[in-house]
């Protein structure tokens, strides 16, 4: 189940977390291996492929009914491309795609968030509650899932080692070889993630446009030229 993060502390504490850091940075680094780096779900023919999108939500969110919007590149608008009710917590839509797209969910609530995903053909399943989301079904939008499960993994152990630094700090524990090791530790591993973010950014397709418009503007000025 991936959920969004708010940013970190621009300061972290890695004192006590060598292991884990270096578990994290592993881990970011086997992206590569497991596709997400790598475009998938592409239709070089340009042929129109069925989709159906099936919602499921928790009745704790109090959502009545969903618009489905997709981006056109060609004009850089949103198209609605069909609204549905939300009967027993779930919603669908069923219609034809020529290639993978950059689509919404827009509730009935313009207080809620949209939620985006990629439109592909073929089914894609989605489950949202109070803890978060999850897609099945969809090569472009499980990239996204780990994305974001990937990041999320790195920005916990951003906040979870602030947290023992402020700890030490306030037990006078906290020494300047201490300090120092996990200032550089923590800039390695804030690296990591504008690393992946411009990886996944630079694949040029509806997964590297979201990842741009929700995490473009995050990245450093060293890692934004690097962005194709």
């Amino acid at each position: 189940m991936a959920t969004l993060r708010n940013n970190a502390p621009k300061f972290c504490n890695f004192a006590a977390m060598n292991k884990n850091f270096f578990i994290a940075t592993t881990a970011v680094l086997s992206l590569a291996s497991t596709g997400l780096m790598t475009g998938c779900g592409n239709n070089p023919d340009g042929e129109k492929m069925n989709y159906q999108v099936t919602c499921m939500l928790d009745h704790k969110l109090h959502r009545d009914s969903a618009t489905l919007l997709v981006l056109e590149d060609e004009y850089n608008q949103l198209r609605v491309c069909g609204a549905s009710r939300i009967a027993n917590g779930r919603c669908s839509f069923t219609g034809q795609t020529d290639r993978p797209k950059v689509a919404l969910l827009r509730w009935d609530n313009d207080s809620i968030r949209p939620f985006y995903f990629i439109l592909e053909g073929g089914e894609t399943r989605i489950t949202i509650n109070q803890g978060g989301w999850n897609i099945t079904g969809s090569p472009q939008n499980r990239a996204y899932q780990q994305f974001i499960k990937q990041r999320n993994g790195i920005m916990d152990l951003r906040v979870a080692t602030w947290q023992e630094y402020l700890k030490m700090a306030a037990d006078s524990s906290l020494k300047h070889d201490d300090e120092v090791s996990m200032v550089r530790q923590d800039s390695l591993l804030n690296d990591s993630m504008q690393r992946i973010t411009v990886e996944c950014i630079n694949r040029g397709d509806a997964l590297g446009r979201i990842i741009r418009e929700r995490y473009g503007q995050q990245l450093d000025q060293e890692h934004a030229r690097q962005l194709k």
